[in-house]
């Protein structure tokens, strides 16, 4: 279970985070934390997801980008 904040600045910007991705897709809302510096686990809580699931998408997704970078 991932560590509540502990802070009201923590709290405030965890539900700022949840509020300004809630209308992107799940892939656009895992890259975005992921180049904001979240670990899986982190990621997985805000997206409702497992880590697990992060791990695997964030592997498509690097895959997709080397892809693009290669054309």
């Amino acid at each position: 279970m991932a560590e509540e904040p502990k802070t009201e600045l923590e709290k405030s910007l965890r539900a700022l985070m949840l509020v300004n991705l809630e209308p992107l897709k799940q892939k656009q809302q895992i890259t975005i934390l992921d180049k904001a510096g979240c670990g899986q686990s982190e990621i997985a809580e805000v997206v409702g997801s497992t880590p697990k699931a992060v791990s695997v998408r964030l592997a498509e997704i690097r895959k997709e980008a080397r892809k693009g970078k290669s054309k």
